[in-house]
């Protein structure tokens, strides 16, 4: 996505390391037979965090996280100081963000689908495993791309659909269908709209948009918002990040999450500020309007909320705080 797909390239976040298993009543004892993995003393376990939805099985999955400068141009429509101190409030960095990256699992109805790819594996290699995680982790959590039966894109930004393509320019979900939303598609694949882009990081992401759809071809197929487009996930037209940004509600008994995309990324700032204007979105004034709209239907009806950029495991609650609200974190449950 736009800067975040350049900084990926040189952030220093730490990787992940590969699985260690369980089982037996001595598990928890060296084997000769099975010597005690070991990582790097900067390495995490691989981010993979499940919750059921009522009958639906809801895995998050980390892609990992791209760290940049915070410029002071960050938040459009604040002063740089009240940024800095709402980030020191938070007991977050004042100079850099780390922003991670979440996609989504999904078992529904003897289906497996994916929301959201991350930066794709090209960057896994680009950043030292960084970014690019999503692929490894996916495997780790126990799924095969080659099984996977629906792809939903939020929007075309570069850490959403970078996931799709593998390294050498393939289908990285041969048999899946890719599912993205219809006004998001007609923006991205207009040439008269490439022609009009005025910077080179916009031009970037009508170039890669339409090179992926190229790649992908009958595999792609469009939604229209307000349409159950898989068992149990209904899409929601959430613009203002991108023209054609769509959400998803993920329902099942009496069970909802919403998966949010990209309606705000960095929580203790858009979420607790719904009306600062982050640089990334590309009609701030529109994107605040769905933020308030979207955010008084969770709070009010108490719904989970997932968060692509948001700290992992990237689900919680929001309560109205003021002009504004407050992100409760879940609390981690052993077994979902």
């Amino acid at each position: 996505m736009n800067r975040y797909a350049h900084d990926l390239l040189t952030t220093r976040c730490a990787g992940w390391s590969s699985r260690c298993g369980y089982g037996g009543s001595n598990a928890l004892a060296p084997s000769a037979a099975q010597p005690v993995p070991r990582t790097s003393a900067r390495q995490q376990v691989p981010g993979i965090y499940r919750q059921k939805v009522g009958n639906i099985l809801f895995t998050c999955i980390t892609d990992g996280a791209v760290s940049f400068p915070r410029t002071d141009n960050f938040v459009l429509n604040v002063p740089p100081a009240e940024v800095e101190e709402a980030l020191k409030a938070a007991f977050l960095p004042t100079d850099h963000i780390n922003l991670p990256f979440s996609p989504v699992v999904l078992e529904t109805a003897g289906r497996v689908v994916v929301v959201d790819t991350g930066v794709g594996e090209a960057a896994l290699k680009a950043s030292k495993g960084v970014g690019g995680q999503f692929h490894t982790n996916l495997r780790a959590a126990g799924y095969s791309a080659g099984a996977v039966d629906q792809v939903l894109i939020t929007h075309f930004h570069a850490d959403h659909i970078g996931g799709l393509i593998t390294q050498d320019g393939t289908s990285a979900f041969p048999n899946a269908q890719i599912m993205v939303p219809a006004a998001e598609y007609e923006f991205w694949m207009d040439k008269g709209n490439a022609g009009r882009a005025e910077t080179d990081v916009i031009r970037a992401n009508f170039e890669r948009a339409q090179r992926f759809m190229g790649i992908l071809k009958e595999q792609v197929h469009q939604y229209e918002p307000g349409k159950e487009i898989v068992p149990g996930v209904t899409a929601i037209s959430t613009p203002g990040h991108t023209p054609g940004h769509s959400s998803f509600i993920v329902s099942s008994e009496s069970r909802k999450v919403v998966i949010q995309g990209d309606v705000t990324n960095y929580y203790s700032l858009f979420v607790d500020h719904p009306g600062w204007h982050v640089w990334s979105d590309m009609y701030p004034v529109t994107a605040e309007q769905t933020r308030r709209k979207l955010y008084d239907t969770v709070a009010s009806e108490q719904l989970l909320l997932h968060g692509f950029h948001f700290n992992f495991p990237p689900l919680g609650h929001l309560t109205k705080a003021g002009e504004g609200y407050r992100y409760v974190p879940v609390a981690w449950d052993a077994y979902p």
